[in-house]
């Protein structure tokens, strides 16, 4: 689409009376609705409602069929998908699954996340979900696993890194359940009431992304998996991040409780 038409067919809609009627159309879908059905019903007089139909025709966001004596009015919708493609084809960088889908209502992903769940929902996000956020995983599923559900994921998932593994069976921790797991499983599909990013290029990354979470917090940490060296310098650099990890998560739990007793 030629942006001068992306811009006509926002200027269209950017007035009261005419959204009006393109969202009234819009759920009315192909069948469409005589012009005098849709002036009674928004309370606009006919000469006004002509004015704003022409506007929407000439946008290309609505067409008109002659039915009889009537004008029958209805959605566009090659165009409206037009303007949407267009608004939304870099979103997310481009990977589209990973975007709520357009066509769920604000009102049905309000509903996603009521009536409370008993257990609060955080995903660890980084980049490959090799290291980093399956550390923070497994330890706040040691510390809290009964407070919260926690899951983790990958921007582009590769597989868990053997040395994340090793530091966590060191202090007690089972890995066999330690999976890479893309963010796209995640994004518009599950809750997500803390979004906890903990690392540089994730960070980065999400600014670009449809909010994820209720409450998206940033925790930077080294990447253990960048570091060079012999294995033993490795593996010490793994444990560094494994405790510097756990170490905020304890704080965060502080934080979070003494947050809820301030609340009652």
């Amino acid at each position: 689409m030629e942006l001068s038409t992306a811009v006509g067919r926002l200027s269209a809609l950017a007035q009261t009376a005419r959204l009006q009627v393109f969202r009234l159309l819009v759920r009315t879908g192909t069948e469409g609705m005589p012009a005098g059905e849709i002036a009674t019903e928004l309370e606009l007089p006919p000469q006004t409602l002509s004015f704003h139909l022409k506007h929407l025709s000439n946008a290309g966001l609505i067409e008109s069929r002659r039915e009889g004596r009537s004008l029958i009015y209805s959605l566009q919708v090659d165009g409206m998908r037009e303007l949407l493609a267009f608004l939304s084809e870099d979103c997310c960088q481009g990977r589209r699954e990973l975007c709520v889908p357009l066509g769920k209502s604000a009102k049905a992903r309000s509903a996603a996340i009521s009536p409370k769940p008993e257990r609060l929902t955080v995903l660890f996000l980084c980049s490959k979900n090799s290291a980093r956020s399956q550390m923070a995983e497994a330890l706040l599923k040691k510390h809290a696993g009964d407070q919260f559900l926690v899951h983790s994921a990958g921007l582009r998932p590769a597989a868990v890194d053997p040395l994340t593994l090793k530091v966590l069976n060191e202090i007690g921790i089972d890995t066999s359940a330690c999976t890479a797991k893309d963010f796209g499983d995640f994004l518009g599909r599950v809750p997500i009431h803390f979004g906890i990013v903990v690392c540089d290029r994730a960070d980065r990354e999400c600014t670009q992304i449809f909010p994820f979470a209720v409450k998206r917090l940033y925790w930077p940490f080294e990447d253990p998996a960048a570091f060079e060296g012999s294995r033993a310098a490795r593996l010490a650099k793994f444990r560094e991040v494994r405790d510097a990890i756990d170490a905020r998560v304890r704080e965060w739990l502080d934080e979070v409780e003494q947050a809820r007793e301030l609340a009652g």
